[in-house]
């Protein structure tokens, strides 16, 4: 089991998702949202490869990921060769201009 890393950004963004969830869906909803996201990083964790190649970021220095976790929601992340990790680098909503994304990781690290 590879350890997984949530930077912080893409924390903030799932605590907000989840935030907002409880507000408009209820805490039960939320509740199942969030144990539906762990779910995923813990397959993640056992099968790093899973994501598909960020075909947004595939001109980056890092080959970075995309696992969609929920319609609304993809999992961003690359693989950190050594020590091997997953860091998970956004929490990307889904109905947001794709061209963003894109923008958001110009300015990144991309070593």
């Amino acid at each position: 089991m590879v350890e997984v890393i949530w930077d912080d950004n893409a924390n903030k963004k799932r605590i907000a998702f989840l935030s907002y969830g409880i507000k408009e869906f209820g805490l039960q909803t939320a509740l199942k949202m969030n144990e539906r996201i762990e779910d995923y990083v813990e397959s993640l964790a056992n099968n790093p490869k899973m994501g598909i190649v960020e075909p947004l970021l595939v001109h980056r220095k890092r080959k970075y990921r995309s696992l969609v976790v929920h319609k609304l929601i993809k999992l961003i992340y690359y693989i950190n060769e050594s020590p091997y990790r997953i860091h998970i680098a956004d929490f990307w909503d889904t109905r947001r201009e794709p061209s963003r994304l894109a923008r958001l990781f110009k300015g990144k690290n991309n070593k």
